[in-house]
């Protein structure tokens, strides 16, 4: 039996865009699950005036805008600002709520790229590949951290070359799966790299013949590139 849980306060008209997952958000509920299921997309910038304005009309919730506001003035840290968020609804236990705070403080002893890997994470796989790709670039960008090891800097480009084959930029994730082989040569990251190739040759990879999706999907990565190729078409047509 599914779980239905009544929400405490009223359903907005106008809903809050959360731009760091590029979602509406119809209920302050619902902006709750989203933060304490997805911390890593959460940042300070987005407990600004525009929270408070949509807290205070949409969701009539004055008390908890003005919480924020003065949390803001007074400097408080992020942690009692999301907090302040996900404790407001009844969707949580207090043993859950302490531990979504040792997770953030968690956050705040992670080097920055770390930081931004979790969050560029968790929009690759939210399908926000775009914004995923932004984080990942933004990573390389930097200073090349030595403490982070080779593996750290091979996941990074081996996620954004997947980013590129969602976004059917095959050439360039072709070469964003080389230069992850060359920090570590995964062999699931030279598959990728064998088929992206066949992509941006024109060629589909296996029969062409569409297969049923199975649990073997998760770890056959023909499969996975397939699927990320039908799945970014499927959502072309209906976006």
């Amino acid at each position: 039996m599914a779980l239905v849980t009544i929400c405490k306060y009223r359903r907005a008209k106008t809903p809050y865009f959360l731009e760091q997952a590029g979602l509406n958000m119809y209920s302050l509920e619902e902006l709750a699950w989203f933060l304490y299921h997805n911390i890593c997309l959460a940042e300070p910038q987005m407990f600004d005036d525009r929270l408070c304005r949509w807290l205070e009309e949409e969701i009539g919730s004055s008390e908890l805008a003005r919480r924020i506001r003065n949390g803001k003035e007074s400097g408080t840290n992020f942690q009692n600002l999301v907090i302040s968020i996900v404790g407001a609804v009844n969707l949580f236990t207090n043993q859950e709520l302490a531990e979504l705070g040792e997770q953030l403080k968690s956050l705040g002893t992670m080097q920055e790229q770390e930081r931004l890997k979790l969050r560029a994470d968790g929009l690759l796989n939210s399908r926000n590949e775009w914004a995923a790709a932004e984080e990942y670039r933004r990573i390389l960008r930097m200073h090349q951290n030595t403490r982070l090891g080779v593996e750290f800097y091979a996941a990074v480009w081996n996620n954004l070359g997947i980013c590129y084959v969602r976004q059917f930029l095959f050439e360039r994730a072709v070469e964003c799966f080389e230069t992850s082989m060359q920090f570590a040569p995964h062999e699931d990251t030279r598959k990728y790299r064998e088929l992206a190739e066949q992509l941006a040759a024109g060629k589909r990879p296996g029969n062409g013949k569409k297969t049923r999706t199975s649990e073997s999907d998760d770890t056959d990565p023909q499969k996975k590139l397939l699927r990320w190729e039908e799945d970014y078409r499927s959502r072309q047509k209906t976006g």
